[in-house]
């Protein structure tokens, strides 16, 4: 029998298959991913101190204006007194429900003529 095999190539793969240190590897993998996983860290926590100092500067502006909206959205339309005709109508009698009900119709016209078909 004939060896058909290339000494220069069985030197190549005999290289090759050298055994690595399995904790050296370790080490090396574990040293890589560390870094990356501080960095994330590192970057969350100052996104949330940041976040947190804005909420905390903008907390009392931020309640002021929701005061201001909340009080002209539920100005009453039409004084109907204190009966029962003012406890039924009292969802429907702001600005708000106007205000909501305008909304809705215009999105109702908007996808009536987004479907409408042109196509005759």
């Amino acid at each position: 029998m004939t060896d058909d095999r290339d000494p220069r190539l069985q030197a190549l793969f005999a290289d090759a298959r050298a055994e690595l240190d399995g904790e050296e590897f370790v080490t090396r993998v574990i040293a890589k991913t560390r870094k990356p996983k501080q960095f994330v860290i590192a970057g969350l926590a100052t996104i949330a101190l940041i976040m947190a100092a804005a909420a905390w500067l903008f907390t009392l502006p931020i309640l002021g204006i929701s005061q201001v909206v909340a009080t002209a959205l539920t100005t009453t339309l039409i004084d109907l007194g204190e009966g029962w005709l003012a406890w039924v109508l009292l969802p429907v009698n702001n600005i708000a429900s106007v205000l909501a009900l305008c909304i809705k119709a215009l999105r109702m016209i908007h996808q009536k003529v987004r479907g409408a078909s042109y196509l005759g």
